[in-house]
This record gives structure tokens, C-alpha cells and sequence, in this order.
């Protein structure tokens, strides 16, 4: 696998450069404009990891299960383009032939991008009217991607998409939809999760994972105080590195907080919020209790693996595959991480999801591109003869993570997961994960500001309050300037 061009849209998992905030606002006004340029570089401040690196052997087979969504009647033949990023192109081009050959006279070209440049690719693809039928697209661009009319709805489409939606992950679902109308389905889904090493935890005297921030305090304590790890808790904060927002995001959740309210205006700043407790929190992990690691602020996550793998650490939050990348590497602790429910009263946490989106051009080139290219999404993203078909296939060869329930229940899929983690604990999770509050076409740039404030309150040259604030002030002025 090439660590730069992972399945989630994020390069060696660090989540791409975010988008400055002048070459953000050129490229929105631009768009407003019908101007024809991309900014020099990425809007991924959602940032999502590296692709899982396990690989079980298990073919794909199909299952039983509901009708799919397309009826069996075969489009007319046309000729589609698809983009995507670039992530095992070989495999995208074997589903691509089986596509084809169950739909003869139909014809795909695939085109990929490295993830660094896919967002600006695109936008300068639509912009400059020459966008393709169909293409990879993320929640965080969703909002940008329907403003500007560049992607549809699938339900105006094929109204029988909508089917699909009972069995998606509600995150999932979330991500995939604006307005009570679906744009999406899913490609990859993955969710944040506390994970732990539960040799540690039982040498520790404990007998199972912490069910809150307080008891994660106790146990870390308890590790360090017997000399099993300095530091416990090794969470990656670099202020440059998206992760971090994940990563907050998911604590908040996990003690049933909020970081906007339902339209979208920030909750996080209100005083004693879980928000608020969490930046306290990690500020007095790190500097009065001493229990996670100072290094912190400077490492990114294949550093966090790797001291996770020798021992050095015992506990972090990150995304799931990594639990998998940690049980199956060749490390002295291989097999003994497990992960549990994001600690809090809510046990929530962030999950995302990575869909197949369809464009404008494809509506407009006519109905025979139309449904030919229903016909793909459907296959790539749906059902065939019943079972999920491409999405089995990803888990079962990538170890890479879905957002459709149903295929918890899949024996093939059930056993490559609990290789390396625990497919009940993992459905449980899925179920109680939320998509990212504030998915504005400004929360890019307010990221990257509210990252550099986190940072402030975690080393302690700001008050927590205060750096809620700020984040707060930031946000108003961003949206004033968005929508004037």
C-alpha cells in the first residue's frame, strides 16, 4: 500500500495539508463567480488515516439479503469516466471489469489522484466543466460539493436508493446526507476509538477498560506507579496534524457533549462544557498528573502505533484500523490491544464515511450515461444479487472498515475482524458514533485556527475557557464572512 493515498482520504496518516485561509476564501469566491481554478493545496482538515494494514486471505462470497436497490433491467450502454484517489487502483480495476462484464457494452475509465491533490483536482474538474460521471467525495466536502450543484441526489435519480439507508450506520448516513436528500454510498467508513493494551490494564489490577475520563486517570496512574509505562496515555495533538479535532471531538462525544447545536452555531464554548472538561483534562494530564506523554504534542499517529507496539505506551484514541495495524504488526505487543466504547456517559464517538457521489455531468450527458452509471454506483455501493458485494470485498482484502450494518452479521467478515478486534464491540460502537458537527464550507479554515487554540490550552499558555472562546469568536467572523 502506498502510505501516501490511503482509503480515507488521508496520506501517511497525517490527513493532508489543509487549505490556507486566503486560498480557501479565492476558491470559494471563485466558485461563486464561475471562476476556473483550483488553490495550491488541500481542504482535508476533517482528516482522516493511512489505510488499515491487515489483509485477511477470505475471498468474497455473496450472501443472502434484500433485493437491490436497481431493478435487473440493463441500461442502455454508455460509456462513464470515475475518479478517485489513489488507493489500490488494481483492485478498483478488477471490480471495474466485473462490472462490466455483468453489464456488457457498458465502459468505465478510471482516473486517480494523489489524495494531496484530489480535493483541488476536483473542484477545478467542475469548475471548468469537465467533471466525471462519478467520483469519490467525503462528508466534509459535502456541503461545498451540493452549493456549488457539481454533485445530485441520488433519490431524484433512483428514488429505490433510499432502501439502502435502514441498514447504514446513522453516522454514516449523516455523512452521506444534506437536506433529507442522500448523495452517497458509502466506499469506506471508519470511526475513532479508545484502544488499549490489556496486558497493562490487568498487571495494573484492573479487570477490564475504563468506562470514563476519570477511571482512564486511575488506571493510567496505577500503570505508571507500578513502572509498566512512564506515560500511559499517548494521544497524538500536533497542532498541524487533523487528527487532533478528531480526536477532541470524540472525547466530547463520549462524555454526551456537543460541539454545535442543530444549526450549527457553537455550543462548545458554553461555560463548564464537556468541551471544556476535556482541554482541562488533558492539560492536567499532561502536566499534573504526568501520566501522558509530553511528546504528544509533537508525534502523529505512526509514532503513537509504534510505542503502543513496543510497550512504551498503554492507551490512545485513534482511528479503528490502527487496532488492527497494532495486533497483526511484528511488535513485542502484538495481539494483546483491545479496544473499548469511547470513555463517558454516552460512550459516543466521531465516525466518517468516504461514498461514491454522482455528478451533474452525468445527468446532463443524458439518460444512457445516467443509468449507466446508476447501475455502477449500485454495484460499487450497494447490492448485487443481494449481498454487499464490493464492500465485502474491501474488508475482507484491506481490512478496510464499512459503513453498512448488515455485514457485522456477514461469518467471513465477523471472523477477519475478530483476528485483531471484536466485531460486537465494534457494531456496538458504529451504532453510537456521530458525524462531525459544523460541516460548514468555513469549517476547514475554522479548524485549522481552533487546533492552534487547543494547543494553547493543552500546554497552558491560555485557559481553556479562553481558547473556547477565541474558537467560538473565529467561527462567527468565518460564517459572517461566508455568507455576506
Amino acid at each position: 500500500m502506498d502510505v501516501h493515498d490511503g482509503p480515507l482520504a488521508r496520506p501517511d496518516s497525517s490527513a493532508g495539508e489543509p487549505a490556507s485561509v486566503t486560498r480557501r476564501a479565492l476558491l470559494q469566491r471563485a466558485l461563486a463567480l464561475g471562476g476556473g481554478f483550483a488553490a495550491a493545496s488541500v481542504l482535508t482538515a476533517c482528516g482522516e488515516g493511512a489505510a488499515p494494514t491487515t489483509a485477511p486471505a477470505a475471498p468474497p462470497t455473496a450472501a443472502a439479503g434484500p433485493t437491490a436497490a436497481v431493478a435487473a433491467t440493463k441500461p442502455s450502454p454508455a460509456s462513464i469516466s470515475f475518479m478517485v484517489w489513489s488507493y489500490s487502483i488494481e483492485t478498483i480495476q478488477d471490480n471495474i471489469k466485473n462490472f462490466q462484464q455483468r453489464n456488457p457494452g457498458a465502459s468505465v475509465k478510471v482516473q486517480d489522484f494523489s489524495w494531496f491533490d484530489y480535493h483541488d483536482v476536483m473542484a477545478a474538474r467542475f469548475v471548468g466543466g469537465n467533471a466525471p460521471d462519478v467520483a469519490y467525495s467525503s462528508d466534509h466536502w459535502l456541503q461545498e460539493w451540493v452549493a456549488a450543484n457539481w454533485i445530485v441526489p441520488l433519490d431524484d435519480v433512483h428514488s429505490s436508493f433510499k432502501d439502502y439507508t435502514k441498514e447504514f450506520a446513522p453516522y454514516a448516513l449523516q455523512a452521506m446526507t444534506l437536506n433529507n436528500k442522500l448523495y452517497g454510498l458509502p466506499y469506506y467508513s471508519d470511526l475513532l476509538i479508545y484502544m488499549y493494551n490489556a496486558d497493562h490494564v490487568q498487571k495494573a489490577g484492573f479487570s477490564g477498560p475504563p468506562q470514563s475520563w476519570d477511571e482512564v486517570k486511575q488506571q493510567a496512574l496505577a500503570i505508571k506507579e507500578k513502572g509498566i509505562a512512564e506515560f500511559p496515555i499517548n494521544i497524538p495533538l500536533k497542532k498541524d496534524d487533523p487528527w487532533s479535532i478528531e480526536i477532541f471531538y470524540s472525547m466530547v462525544y463520549g462524555q454526551g457533549g456537543r460541539m454545535f447545536d442543530d444549526k450549527a452555531e457553537p455550543v462548545f464554548n458554553t461555560s463548564g462544557s464537556e468541551a471544556e472538561q476535556t482541554l482541562q483534562w488533558i492539560h492536567d494530564a499532561m502536566t499534573t498528573w504526568k501520566i501522558m506523554n509530553p511528546a504528544a504534542l509533537e508525534v502523529a499517529e505512526p509514532d503513537v502505533v509504534k510505542a503502543l507496539g513496543a510497550g512504551q505506551s498503554s492507551a490512545t484514541v485513534l482511528a479503528k484500523y490502527n487496532l488492527a495495524a497494532v495486533n497483526t504488526g511484528d511488535s513485542p505487543q502484538k495481539g494483546k490491544f483491545k479496544m473499548a466504547l469511547m470513555p463517558g456517559k454516552a460512550h459516543s464517538t466521531v465516525g466518517f464515511a468516504r461514498f461514491y457521489a454522482l455528478t451533474k455531468k452525468a445527468v446532463d450527458r443524458g439518460k444512457n450515461v445516467e443509468q449507466t452509471a446508476v447501475s455502477f454506483l449500485d454495484y460499487f455501493g450497494g447490492k448485487t444479487d443481494g449481498a454487499y458485494v464490493v464492500q465485502k470485498r474491501w474488508a475482507l482484502e484491506k481490512g478496510l472498515g464499512f459503513a453498512v450494518l448488515p455485514l457485522y452479521d456477514d461469518s467471513d467478515v465477523a471472523a477477519s475482524i475478530n483476528k485483531w478486534g471484536d466485531v460486537n464491540l465494534e457494531r456496538e460502537q458504529a451504532k453510537l458514533a456521530r458525524v462531525k458537527e459544523g460541516l460548514t464550507p468555513w469549517w476547514g479554515t475554522w479548524d485549522i485556527f481552533a487546533r492552534e487554540q487547543m494547543h494553547n490550552a493543552i500546554t497552558g499558555t491560555a485557559k481553556p475557557a479562553d481558547s473556547l472562546k477565541a474558537m467560538a469568536d473565529k467561527w462567527q467572523q468565518l460564517k459572517t464572512a461566508y455568507t455576506a
